[in-house]
């Protein structure tokens, strides 16, 4: 931390990018170094993210910590803002950042990226499972008194990102999640665990859920227009629950891109590294053991082909995973035959079907 202070500007204005459609962890983290620079005399410090945050969790999030956070577009005078990124990093297709900008820093704790190295300032940390947790032990380092606030966002965002400590959970988030317990205010940590959900997502989870299909261990879901982008990372979590299910995949689109969430319950899954098998060259991913996720820009005037696009992710991961035997799927909810494009089999001979 010391080293971020040494080359940030009191003069200057800091702009505290997260990246597009933040989830906690992004947004803990850049409430967190906000209220530290806050207390370090940076007077003009703003969060900033691009996209939609649509999640129920992540909108009460916000509402409830009364944290304010704009569009990176809006950012004025942009060649005097020091743009500093939480929990991503330049060059993944993940963050948007002003034309013409360079950040001057880094804060992650997904794989270091080689631009990163570039930048005046970095700390990725991989081994630890959430980047909330780097920000608390900034916030010890300088012995800061914590807000409820501040608590609570950091103690939410590593519960959420290492799914309790069961995900991912290193050394590091066990004592931040151990040591913030005390500090949070349980009042705000329950409207955000358990918001109010519209009849909308109700709709939309009961059509995701009728579209559902599994094959052995794994169960997916190919969705058509998507709520809000981060729907797919909702689903493909959902979906991880249902018994004897080890690996989930969900894609869907949003304006123009194709957004995947891939996620696995087994230990030692590479789940970044299986993303980029699956999807086009052109596209960009990024994700730890257990959870990844990409973006694929796509030509929505051509149905067809965005289908195929769906349609052969699916299918890399179902012949990945049963090295190139695959035979029907089924549906989730029903157990009926689940017709899919370039597969073959039968339900009486397919090994697919559940106990």
């Amino acid at each position: 931390m010391r080293g971020l202070l040494e080359i940030l500007r009191r003069d200057r204005p800091v702009g505290l990018v997260v990246h597009n459609n933040p989830d906690p962890d992004a947004l803990a983290s850049a409430l967190a170094l906000k209220y530290l620079l806050g207390r370090r005399g940076f007077r003009r410090t703003g969060i900033y993210y691009e996209g939609l945050i649509g999640r129920a969790e992540n909108k009460a999030m916000l509402t409830n910590l009364k944290m304010t956070v704009r569009l990176t577009r809006t950012i004025r005078a942009v060649r005097r803002v020091q743009l500093v990124l939480l929990d991503c990093q330049p060059g993944l297709g993940n963050v948007s950042l002003p034309e013409g900008t360079r950040p001057v820093a880094v804060i992650d704790h997904h794989p270091l990226r080689a631009p990163t190295r570039k930048l005046d300032f970095y700390d990725v940390r991989p081994g630890y499972g959430a980047c909330s947790t780097i920000l608390f032990e900034y916030l010890a380092e300088h012995d800061l008194a914590l807000p409820g606030s501040v608590a609570t966002a950091l103690f939410h965002a590593i519960s959420s990102e290492t799914q309790s400590l069961g995900r991912e959970g290193s050394p590091a988030d066990r004592a931040a999640y151990q040591k913030l317990l005390p500090r949070v205010s349980f009042r705000l940590l329950s409207r955000i665990q358990y918001p109010a959900l519209s009849k909308e997502f109700v709709a939309h989870l009961l059509g995701a859920l009728s579209k559902a299909f599994y094959y052995k261990n794994l169960s997916g879901v190919i969705l058509d227009e998507l709520p809000y982008p981060d729907f797919v990372a909702e689903m493909a979590d959902f979906l991880l629950r249902v018994q004897k299910i080890a690996w989930t995949i969900c894609l869907g689109t949003h304006d123009d891109l194709l957004y995947v969430s891939l996620r696995s319950s087994r230990l030692g899954a590479n789940a970044g590294k299986m993303i980029k098998r699956l999807v086009p060259r052109y596209g960009t991913s990024g994700g730890h053991g257990l959870i990844a996720g990409a973006q694929v820009r796509i030509d929505r005037s051509d149905p067809v082909k965005v289908a195929a696009v769906k349609e052969s992710v699916v299918l890399k991961l179902l012949r990945v995973l049963n090295r190139g035997e695959v035979g029907i799927l089924f549906n989730l909810v029903t157990d009926e035959p689940s017709p899919f494009p370039g597969l073959s089999g039968s339900p009486g001979t397919s090994p697919a079907r559940r106990d």
